[in-house]
């Protein structure tokens, strides 16, 4: 079997795991309206459909904060490989979730996303917008 049809079939299995929904946007630019004065952002979603959220990494840190324990866990979200062109800072939120409705709603960040070449999976490294 040659390496492009293994990946193909990785593809395959890797998108039948994404049974959640999501929209993935590029926050925009700042938009000034010139009668009130007021700043916004005009998102642009540059994806939207099936995906997956996975922990990596779930014990990585205990880092302190004051007098405070934390544990850092880090995420995942995967999308079908070549769906869109993700970039860091652009904001992942969960719209739908068959297995688990507390992901439903959560919103996390693109951070350090770096595509390869075969990837079965685009796997979004994300941290959650809080």
């Amino acid at each position: 079997m040659s390496a492009a049809a293994a990946l193909v079939r990785g593809r395959a299995k890797a998108e039948a795991q994404m049974i959640d929904e999501c929209v993935i946007t590029d926050p925009g630019g700042s938009v000034t309206d010139p009668e009130t004065g007021v700043v916004t952002r005009q998102p642009v979603t540059v994806y939207e459909g099936k995906c997956k959220v996975q922990s990596k990494d779930s014990a990585t840190a205990n880092p302190t904060s004051g007098e405070r324990l934390l544990t850092v866990v880090s995420r995942q979200v995967h999308i079908p490989a070549n769906a869109a062109d993700v970039k860091d800072g652009h904001v992942v939120m969960i719209k739908k979730s068959e297995l688990n409705l507390f992901t439903v709603g959560k919103k996390y960040r693109v951070s350090g996303f770096t595509p390869d070449t075969y990837d079965t999976a685009a796997r979004l490294p994300v941290k959650e917008v809080t």
